[in-house]
């Protein structure tokens, strides 16, 4: 998600550290599934400091890890935002959360992360950026925000990073999951500075 090595390993590493330090403190149960979420959230940076450290070579690893641990962490955020935070009991909202968990293995299921053309950019997880990749981020994004945006504190910061990423994404062209790894560090100073 980020755009080198070191910035995706260090991103990985001070979120953590953070979330670590977080947990240790008398946190509420809102707060503790926030840190949870941001360190499911935060760990596909460790994937991509991966990706970036063998140079997103065509092998068995960049296969693994593109196939089945991405749509892995991936899915990991959607059920523990909808099954765990949520806790929800609207069949609807089950149900597509878990077609959404089928469809990211099958969607990324024998293809291999490649380098975004953009200087600033991250890997383009499955190869490419199309516009089912497009549609499928704005479902994904309405399932790991469910039930945790509004008007006030924790929520009204959880839309306005969601709305400015969405904006993001769909305004520059190329790995626009950078943004995603520059989200996962500022919730993380956000919440230690909240918490």
């Amino acid at each position: 998600m980020c755009f080198s090595f070191e910035v995706s390993l260090g991103t990985f590493i001070i979120t953590w550290f953070i979330s670590l330090y977080l947990l240790n403190k008398n946190l509420t149960m809102n707060q503790y599934h926030n840190v949870i979420f941001i360190m499911l959230f935060s760990t596909i940076q460790l994937i991509d400091a991966v990706f970036w450290y063998t140079n997103m070579k065509k092998d068995n690893l960049n296969y693994i890890l593109t196939s089945y641990i991405i749509p892995l962490l991936l899915s990991m955020q959607i059920i523990y935002n909808i099954f765990i935070i949520n806790k929800n009991v609207n069949i609807y909202i089950k149900l597509i959360s878990i077609l959404a968990c089928i469809y990211l293995f099958y969607v990324f299921n024998g293809l291999y992360t490649v380098n975004s053309n953009n200087i600033l950019s991250s890997p383009k997880w499955g190869g490419s950026e199309t516009n089912i990749i497009y549609a499928f981020i704005i479902i994904f994004f309405i399932l790991i925000s469910y039930g945790r945006i509004g008007f006030k504190g924790d929520k009204l910061c959880h839309l306005l990073i969601g709305l400015l990423t969405l904006i993001i994404t769909f305004t520059f062209t190329g790995g626009y999951t950078s943004i995603w790894c520059a989200l996962a560090c500022s919730l993380s100073f956000y919440y230690l500075y909240k918490y």
